[in-house]
Parts: C-alpha cells; structure tokens; sequence
C-alpha cells in the first residue's frame, strides 16, 4: 500500500472528533471504511497509531505527532491548491516579461503593460531588461514567459511563437552642437566622416550585420571612435558630443535634449519588432498573450 492523503484525512478526521465513528459520520463514510483505511495506514507506518478500548480510541504518542504532521501536511496541500486555482482563474501569479528599454517609450510595450494591469491586478509582472538576444535566449531557456525584441538570428520558430508588432528604421543621432545648414534628410556627403559610436557586433549579430552592410551600400566607412552595448549609454555618448550613432528609430519617443534624429539619404535597415512567447504558454502568459492582440497594430506603432 502507498500513503496517500486520504488516509491522512481519515486519520485527522478520527483524531480530532474522538472516535471512528464520529470520523465516518462527518466525512460520511461507512464505519468499515474508516476503520480498513486505518488499519492500512497503521499497517504501512509499522506501529498502531491509535489505542482501542471497546467504543472508544486514544491516540497512542506516536499518534499524537503524527496527527500534528499530518494536519500540516493536509493544510498545506489545501494552501498549494488554492494557490493553483487562483492561478489558473487568473487571480494570481507572476508573469516575466523581458522587454528593450528603447522600444518601452510608446507603442506596444507600455500599452499592453499598462492594460494588462488594469484587467489583471492581482498578477504581477516581473518586468525584466535585457537585450534582444539575451531575452531570446532566456526565454528559449524558460528562465522568461514573454519578450519583446527585435528579431535576432538565435529565435527558434519550432519552440517560440512569433507575432509581428511592428517595423522601426535607422537614423543618425548627432549632438545639436553639431549644426547642419537646412532640416530633413542628410545626403551622404554631410555624413561622411562623422565619428561614430557603435555597439558590438555580440550584442545584435543580425542587426549588426544588416546596418553595416546598408552602410557600405551607400559608400559610407564608419569611423568609430567608441563603443556601447546599448543605445541608453549610446545616446549619452552622442549628447556629450563624442560622436553620431545610427540608432533605432524608437528612440525618438526618449531624445536626450542635447540630441537631434535625422534620417539619412538611400540608408534603410528595417527592423522588425516582435512579441514572443513559448508556442505552449502557461494560462497566465496567455492572458498576456491575449492583450498584445487585441491591441490594434496601427495604433501602437510609434
């Protein structure tokens, strides 16, 4: 026989009213039942948990802290299985969310969070910054629910679910003590030259790759004076004056007041924003699921 929580239950039940059939009559059992329940419960622990004495029972010393243990047992299966309903209602629980700093200032990720908790306010989100490739693989990992990132070599479609959010761009940030002689678009001869900041290859291979190619394409040679693997710490380099950077076009929505954003003359590397989960998501990520589509694209875009 294997110890299972029903005899535990028949077992507290019989301590705490006095009497098996006491115990038979509040769990509404048959007294034989009770009493085969128990002498099986006795029979696998090796030693009698209850004295009897003709229409009556005492609980042995043995008895008497075993019931204590098993009250806490059964007290804290109660707790673990109201926790995991309230779970599955949706009423609890925590959900982690990676997310990009330079794409949280306005579209998708502060409306979906800021929507998210007023139809869910007793689930906490664990809100978790990382770089797109870091959230790509945390969450491959299952270490987060929900990222959103920019899309990267190291995605998985077999194992992540992908949704489509939206396409930013690249444009040169330069500090406004930097001044050219009329607005819009710079052509390539008002860039060339420009010392720029760039961040490692490591921190966004595909991105990478894509705006150093379209840099070539137009016959532009970066000259790069410093690096920085995220653009909060690029941009305060370009404020300070250290030099341009070509960034990506979410930042608008956060400009240092010492930046300007210019688009740049036949420069394009599109980049595709993206909201990602695991293909199988737990209840609790899918409600999260729920608001990022219900969100109208359109709208979000910055």
């Amino acid at each position: 026989m294997q110890l299972e929580l029903r005899h535990l239950r028949y077992f507290v039940a019989v301590a705490e009213h006095g009497g098996i059939s006491h115990a038979a009559e509040r769990l509404n059992i048959a007294q034989p039942a009770v009493s085969r329940q128990i002498r099986d419960l006795e029979a696998e622990l090796g030693f009698d948990l209850l004295l009897r004495e003709r229409r009556r029972v005492v609980l042995t010393d043995a008895g008497r802290a075993f019931a204590d243990r098993a009250r806490a047992i059964l007290r804290e299966t109660e707790e673990a299985a109201d926790a995991a309903r309230r779970i599955a209602r949706g009423e609890a629980g925590t959900v982690r969310v990676g997310f990009l700093e330079s794409a949280s200032w306005a579209g998708h990720v502060p409306r979906t969070l800021n929507r998210f908790k007023r139809r869910h306010e007793e689930i906490r989100l664990d809100i978790r910054p990382m770089s797109s490739v870091d959230q790509i693989d945390a969450l491959q990992a299952g270490e987060i629910d929900a990222a959103f990132v920019y899309r990267q070599d190291n995605i998985s479609e077999d194992a992540l679910a992908v949704h489509s959010l939206r396409l930013d761009d690249v444009l040169l940030a330069a500090s406004t003590d930097l001044a050219f002689d009329h607005e819009g678009s710079l052509s390539f001869d008002e860039i060339d030259g420009l010392p720029i900041i760039a961040f490692p290859r490591s921190v966004a291979p595909a991105y990478h790759d894509a705006l150093f190619e379209a840099l070539s394409g137009i016959g532009f040679k970066p000259q790069i004076v410093q690096e920085a693997k995220d653009e909060t710490t690029i941009l305060s380099l370009v404020s300070a004056g250290v030099g341009c950077a070509f960034v990506n076009s979410a930042n608008m929505h956060r400009p240092p007041r010492r930046v300007q954003f210019r688009k740049v003359k036949g420069l394009s590397v599109p980049i595709e924003f993206l909201f990602l989960t695991q293909r199988s998501p737990g209840s609790l990520t899918q409600l999260l699921i729920d608001v990022v589509l219900a969100i109208d694209i359109q709208k979000a875009s910055p």
